[in-house]
């Protein structure tokens, strides 16, 4: 497993999922942020071109498609940042309230769409003039594991003002450029042909990085070889903007001490939080899960079962597929998204487990996982 990072020479184009293109609207829309399926395209292309020269016979995507790629993330001064946790709240002086599942009194009851689920709540419980703020949409990894560690999240605090200093990231600034396309015989643009043209992309600050977790099948010495070394300039997202794409060690994405300790413990009430967006058979909730809500994720031995959920409503993801025999747009499916948190409680097995189990993914398919998709972070919560 080695450490991806790329430095973009440019706003990043990672377009979502509403239409662009001749007959259709002039303006790009960007996502808030990367999405796996984007980084992993990029990635295993630059390694096909090397190891084939840009054949890409079946054999070859095979193998590329087998390199497993854990991201993207968000990196600043070494320290990785995620998507924040959907089971907190703020209101406008940065006072913490958290979500937590409750039980339902005499006479309660809900809409769930699943039987055994419980809602959840905001604690400590607000009063009529509360109003919510938008938390910093990337953490660090240490606020994402003192946030983890805390069962209640009573102790929990937030800074006065947010800052990659402090840990918290509150947003990506976008910058939008306008195009033209230049007809030839004219040697002008042509308004009426609706050649004007506007594109919004990702600016990624001068001292943050974009990073990602790679490894590649044992009996690819070839891949593992140009992974050690890599060093090149590399097309990222829309327009074929550039970026410098560099491998290093990965050890800073290490399970931190203070989860491996809390797992000691054997926890009896386990959280997950979706450090990248996830693809789920059942849509919103695994589908490792069964009819109970009970399972086990993917390779432990743990069973758990779910409780209750924080999550948005689903994002589209598609594409355009260049695989030979497959050319042509991608269905699109429905991610659940990043920051995405589940509650479980512990049935069976040693929650040690867990801690093997960081920024591992839990999506249905195995090439889904392979391509980033669901990987999660774990931590505990108490229940009242």
């Amino acid at each position: 497993m080695v450490r991806l990072e790329i430095i973009p020479h440019g706003p990043v184009i990672a377009r979502d999922g509403r239409p662009f293109g001749s007959g259709q609207s002039r303006r790009m829309r960007c996502l808030e942020w990367i999405y796996p399926s984007m980084l992993a395209g990029s990635f295993r292309t630059s390694i096909g071109k090397m190891i084939s020269g840009g054949s890409f016979d079946a054999d070859t995507v095979n193998k590329l498609k087998s390199i497993e790629i854990r991201g993207p993330f968000l990196e600043h001064q070494n320290e990785p940042y995620f998507s924040a946790p959907r089971d907190i709240v703020l209101d406008q002086d940065n006072k913490v309230f958290v979500k937590r599942p409750v039980e339902l009194g005499e006479g309660e009851g809900c809409d769930l769409p699943a039987s055994g689920l419980l809602p959840t709540m905001l604690f400590p419980e607000p009063d009529e003039s509360f109003k919510p703020k938008a938390a910093p949409i990337f953490w660090s990894l240490k606020n994402i594991g003192a946030w983890l560690t805390e069962p209640s999240g009573e102790s929990f605090t937030m800074p006065e003002t947010f800052s990659p200093d402090s840990g918290f990231v509150e947003t990506i600034e976008h910058e939008t450029r306008t195009h033209i396309k230049v007809d030839h015989k004219l040697g002008a643009v042509n308004p009426d042909e609706g050649m004007l043209f506007m594109t919004d992309g990702l600016c990624i600050p001068h001292d943050m990085k974009i990073t990602a977790l790679v490894s590649c099948p044992t009996e690819s010495n070839r891949i593992q070889e140009i992974l050690d070394k890599m060093d090149m300039l590399h097309p990222l997202g829309g327009e074929r903007r550039l970026g410098c794409w560099q491998t290093s060690s990965a050890s800073i994405y290490k399970c931190p001490g203070n989860i491996k300790e809390i797992f000691k413990n054997g926890p009896k009430f386990v959280r997950m939080i979706l450090a990248t967006p996830a693809i789920f058979s059942n849509g919103w909730y695994p589908g490792w899960l069964n009819e109970d809500l009970i399972g086990s994720p993917p390779e432990t031995s743990i069973e758990v079962k779910l409780v209750g959920v924080c999550v948005d409503r689903w994002k589209p993801v598609s594409g355009w597929s260049l695989e030979k025999g497959k050319v042509g747009p991608k269905p699109i499916r429905r991610l659940v998204p990043a920051g995405s948190v589940y509650f479980f409680e512990m049935l069976k097995g040693n929650t040690s487990e867990f801690e093997g189990r960081w920024l591992q993914s839990v999506s249905d398919m195995e090439q889904d996982r392979r391509d980033g998709f669901g990987l999660a972070l774990w931590g505990i919560w108490a229940k009242d």
